[in-house]
């Protein structure tokens, strides 16, 4: 990583190079996922962050953490399968529980911490779209993605999607994308960085396990938006008979 063109550097991709970059844009609220495309420089700005601060956390980052998981360097279908068998499935594995906490938290502290209601119907919410979400990427997007690398691998052609293009699916998953995003930078402040001052115990562990979730899926963003959809559409224009 260096400094010299680190501004002009797209935040995607500079998660790309090492994802122990995105604890720093997670601290400084800068949107590497859904607004992966822009800039350091651009998504600073976005952020009201000083970028020089920024650029000078991600060079020490970096130089602490030079190693870890090189996405961007896996092979397409490993990449599908690790978004299925760990995002997925921890979406539904965790999701579940977590709302049960929530409501739990919720019940207990409500009436002094009317935010706790809001968060029980914002998360609840996700939860629905998320698991329409996860279908249509298991039941459309996936399979013809695989099929698109198998057919790569063996250089040979395949049959246009029955949607058209690989983009139009892709197109839905990215608005919902930017919609989660969303949802969950505004949980993020309701929940006041998920540090209220005078939580219990409880609370405060419920907000853990939130943050952790929260996590999870824009890392899970991260590898669609801004890698796997790009090879989506650099497979198609290849492989897809014509």
């Amino acid at each position: 990583m260096n400094g010299v063109y680190l501004k002009s550097q797209s935040v995607g991709s500079i998660v790309n190079d090492n994802f122990a970059t995105a604890r720093v844009f997670k601290t400084f609220g800068v949107d590497f996922c859904c607004g992966g495309g822009a800039s350091l420089e651009e998504a600073c700005r976005a952020a009201g962050a000083d970028v020089d601060v920024v650029m000078q956390a991600l060079l020490a980052e970096n130089q602490s953490t030079p190693s870890a998981i090189p996405f961007d360097s896996w092979p397409t279908d490993l990449l599908i399968d690790y978004v299925l068998k760990v995002h997925h499935r921890g979406i539904r594995a965790k999701g579940p529980g977590l709302l049960n906490d929530i409501r739990t938290v919720a019940r207990v502290h409500g009436d002094s911490h009317p935010e706790l209601l809001q968060l029980e119907e914002l998360f609840a919410a996700s939860l629905r779209d998320l698991e329409s979400h996860l279908q249509k990427e298991e039941q459309v997007l996936f399979p013809y993605c695989y099929a698109l690398y198998e057919a790569s691998m063996r250089k040979e052609s395949h049959a246009p999607m029955h949607c058209g293009s690989v983009a139009n699916p892709i197109r839905v998953m990215l608005h919902e994308h930017n919609d989660e995003g969303t949802r969950y930078k505004y949980i993020r402040l309701l929940m006041k960085d998920f540090a209220p001052e005078d939580a219990c115990a409880t609370y405060r562990l419920m907000l853990q396990d939130l943050e952790s979730f929260m996590d999870g899926l824009f890392e899970h963003i991260h590898i669609e938006n801004n890698i796997l959809f790009q090879r989506f559409q650099e497979l198609e224009s290849i492989s897809v008979r014509k």
